[in-house]
Order: C-alpha cells, then sequence, then structure tokens
C-alpha cells in the first residue's frame, strides 16, 4: 500500500513536469519592450552553403534577425521551414533576414545541401556540426529560434512549431523592422488611408 502511494505520488509529480514542458514549448517575448531585462545575442560568425560568411552583428545592421536552428531530421523543421522562407520573401527588402543554422552532426550534415536545393530555399543556411554557435544559443531542441531586434536583444524565443505559429512570428517581425522600411511595407500592401 504504501509503495502504491509513492508510485503515485512520482506518477502525478512526472504528469505535471510533462504539463509545464508544452506549456513552454513556446516562449513568447524574451522581455517587455523597453525592458533592460532582455537577453543580448550572442555574436558570431558562420560559413553558409553559398560560400559567404554572415555575422550576426552585420546582419543586424540592416533590420532585424531570425536565427532559426534546425536539423534535416527534425519532421516540425521541415514543416516550418518553407513558412519562414515565404516569411523572408516578403520582408527582406526591409531589413529582416532570416539566417538559420543548420545542427545536423557528422552522419547526417551530408543531407543539408541536397535538401536546401531541392526546397529553392534562398536564405543563409549556417553548417554547425559541431553545435558551436547552437550551444553559444544553448539550444537543446529543434527547431528553436530566436527573433533578434536590430538593438542586439533577443526580443522572443520559441521552441518546436505548431502550424499557424508563423502568423504570430510575422507580427513580431513586423513590429521590429526599421520605421521606413515598415511603413514601405504597409503601403504596398494596401496602400495608405
Amino acid at each position: 500500500m504504501r509503495f502504491q502511494g509513492m508510485l503515485n505520488r512520482r506518477r502525478s509529480i512526472f504528469t505535471g513536469i510533462a504539463a509545464l514542458a508544452l506549456l513552454f514549448t513556446h516562449i513568447g517575448p524574451a522581455a517587455a519592450e523597453g525592458d533592460e531585462g532582455a537577453s543580448s545575442a550572442p555574436d558570431f560568425v558562420g560559413e553558409a552553403l553559398d560560400g559567404n560568411e554572415y555575422k550576426l552583428s552585420e546582419l543586424l545592421k540592416e533590420g532585424p534577425v531570425f536565427l532559426d536552428f534546425w536539423t534535416t531530421w527534425c519532421k516540425p523543421c521541415q514543416i516550418a521551414l518553407p513558412k519562414l522562407a515565404e516569411i523572408h520573401e516578403k520582408y527582406k527588402a526591409q531589413g529582416f533576414t532570416l539566417l538559420t543554422v543548420a545542427s545536423d552532426d557528422q552522419k547526417t550534415v551530408s543531407k543539408v545541401k541536397p535538401l536546401v536545393k531541392s526546397r529553392k530555399w534562398e536564405f543563409p543556411v549556417i553548417l554547425d556540426p559541431k553545435r558551436e554557435i547552437g550551444n553559444q544559443y544553448s539550444v537543446r531542441n529543434y527547431p528553436t529560434s530566436y527573433l533578434i531586434g536590430q538593438d542586439g536583444k533577443i526580443h522572443s524565443v520559441h521552441i518546436g512549431y505548431r502550424p499557424g505559429d508563423e502568423k504570430k512570428l510575422e507580427q513580431e517581425i513586423v513590429a521590429l523592422l526599421p520605421e521606413k522600411k515598415a511603413a514601405v511595407g504597409i503601403e504596398s500592401e494596401g496602400g495608405s488611408n
């Protein structure tokens, strides 16, 4: 009887932890706008599949950066990336950059380039088989993404992907676009009143 009670308590604790984990799979804003508590994004340089080197601090001079960590074996990643590609195409002329980091290890890294080519993705893809960049951002699950403002602060963190997440993300990105560039995007979508 005593053993059964202890087992039930452990099961309840485990269920509670699992519920909390599900609750926190999508972490919203890193801090309130203007909050000094927002974390600074670690700067890095990485070579992409296109042969160019990308430095986060340089990209931020143009506008916000959505830094997405993914792998070829991650099914939610494969669903999210086409949606992110659409957002990238829509806002890249306004200063937005989608920068992705393929975190495949030595066993699967050879699958990244053919996948990117077959999907015709035009955003930069950095290979990080040793997870050096991923470790700077404490990435443990895929996809994990960071929306970084021009101020270098992490404005939101997204872990996992569910259909429809891209709508909220697009709103977050538009809010961070440089004012002049954001106004141009709004006018081109429906004109001004």
